[in-house]
């Protein structure tokens, strides 16, 4: 009878025990990835691992710096920045290679484009971009968003910063600033 309680006891204690130590490392990685968020919000830091805490602007052969934080998957070129006085627009060109795989859908610089002039005016987009498809090594010319109610005497944009989407796992995220494209000192063309 004795042996028979301590093998029940024991059997008992495991099958307890066993639980209560995989809830205690899901709740101290959930705890962990809690002071990450709280630390991003505050301070607008995020962890290396995660992703880069600041922006890394190129500067290219027309003067734009450009800064792609999706870098290993497609290379950003700058092509033109169209202004239309009529309309009071400005569309932005920018020519896309895919790098690492074939993208079906792909965006840049959808419904969330916001630019900036030399004034300190933001301008923002009210529609959405065309989506493409992306073939690695092959340029593809994307039309960002226009920039709407920009009037005609706004030469020169100091900074533009676009979302995009590639698929689920790379795209830009709203509200992180380090997540988008940017380009600094774009010259608008008025026509």
């Amino acid at each position: 009878m004795r042996k028979t309680f301590i093998i029940i006891s024991l059997v008992a204690t495991a099958f307890f025990a066993l639980p209560q130590q995989a809830d205690a490392q899901i709740f101290k990685k959930l705890k962990d990835a809690a002071a990450g968020v709280v630390k991003e919000a505050l301070t607008g830091e995020t962890d290396k691992q995660n992703a880069s805490s600041g922006a890394n602007f190129v500067s290219s052969a027309s003067g734009v710096s450009i800064s792609n934080p999706a870098s290993q998957s497609f290379d950003l070129e700058f092509v033109e920045a169209i202004g239309n006085s009529a309309a009071n627009t400005v569309t932005i060109y920018l020519k896309a290679t895919a790098k690492d795989l074939n993208y079906a859908n792909a965006r840049i610089g959808d419904n969330n484009v916001t630019a900036y002039d030399t004034d300190g005016n933001e301008y923002k987009t009210n529609d959405y971009a065309s989506a493409k498809n992306m073939a690695v090594g092959v340029p593809i010319k994307f039309e960002l968003s226009k920039l709407v109610n920009v009037p005609a005497t706004v030469t020169k944009l100091s900074v533009v910063q676009a979302g995009y989407y590639l698929n689920s796992d790379k795209s830009s995220r709203a509200g992180n600033l380090s997540s988008y494209i940017q380009l600094k000192n774009v010259p608008v063309t008025w026509q």
